[in-house]
């Protein structure tokens, strides 16, 4: 199979092969490249495909337009609840952490832009994070009113300690790029201009090594995540989906969305004042 073969049927990702380098691009710019159902799903199916790729010995993840990712589609869009949806949203959910810790390439994250929710474990599950000098990331879970369960309670406590962990992920606090590099979130800030290209020169170098021996040091370090993840994944997105059901996050998201309208009405205002003196 080659690679228009296997990658076909996307509409929310994007991937170019170049050697034995694929970028793979989360591709809904109009929405900061926000999780709709879709793209979750197309999510749940791109990292089995990538596993399989022989051609393939090192990946970039990245996303289009100004953001990487933010996370859950919040503000647009039905939210999946109580039935066959919100059963198969979360089945999915748990195969989208597993299946990117199992990949056995190297995966380098290129956080263009805000990284949001599952944005966020999006790039922090990936064995090399870069990070623009203009992006911002967190995971915001809890004040959409959902538990922290797509990832981050596996990647945090690891990076940065499990005080600094349940600060961020209790407040949902945002972290600039170099607070991100600083605590050790991120391995290192790029400039935005270079960013894509510094992750794929990394990702070329990476590929161009011993294969077996690069896999096999990848698998083996993440043998601590996966192990991580069988102790309290299927838990975190079993109160995560209650969540979901009982309707605290249809809730929050109704708030959310009067907020962010409100905000940005105002904002708006102050602008036509501003214009008009």
């Amino acid at each position: 199979m080659n690679a228009t073969e296997r990658y076909s049927g996307y509409e929310h990702l994007r991937f170019h092969h170049e050697d034995h380098v694929l970028t793979v691009q989360l591709h809904r710019p109009e929405n900061y490249n926000a999780v709709n159902l879709a793209l979750h799903a197309e999510l749940a199916r791109a990292f089995a495909e990538i596993r399989k790729d022989d051609a393939v010995r090192a990946v970039v993840l990245t996303g289009a337009g100004k953001a990487f990712s933010a996370g859950g589609n919040v503000l647009k869009g039905e939210r999946p609840k109580a039935g066959p949806v919100l059963d198969a949203f979360f089945k999915d959910a748990r195969k989208i952490v597993t299946d990117l810790l199992e990949v056995p390439q190297p995966v380098i994250a290129a956080v263009n832009g805000p990284a949001v929710g599952l944005g966020a474990t999006l790039a922090l599950l990936c064995d090399i994070t870069l990070m623009s000098s203009t992006a911002i990331i967190s995971d915001p879970h809890v004040t959409v009113g959902v538990v922290a369960g797509d990832g981050g309670l596996i990647a945090w406590p690891w990076l940065v300690g499990m005080g600094r962990a349940k600060e961020y992920l209790l407040t949902g606090d945002k972290l600039t790029a170099a607070e991100a590099e600083r605590i050790g979130l991120v391995n290192r800030v790029v400039e935005h201009d270079r960013l894509l290209e510094e992750a794929q020169k990394l990702a070329a170098r990476i590929a161009a090594g011993p294969v077996r021996a690069v896999q096999g040091t990848k698998q083996a370090l993440n043998r601590i995540w996966l192990d991580t993840a069988n102790l309290t994944l299927d838990a975190a997105l079993a109160a995560e989906k209650e969540c979901f059901a009982s309707g605290d996050h249809a809730r929050a998201v109704e708030d959310f969305r009067k907020a962010y309208e409100e905000a940005k009405a105002a904002k708006a205002a102050q602008a036509a004042v501003g214009a008009s003196a």
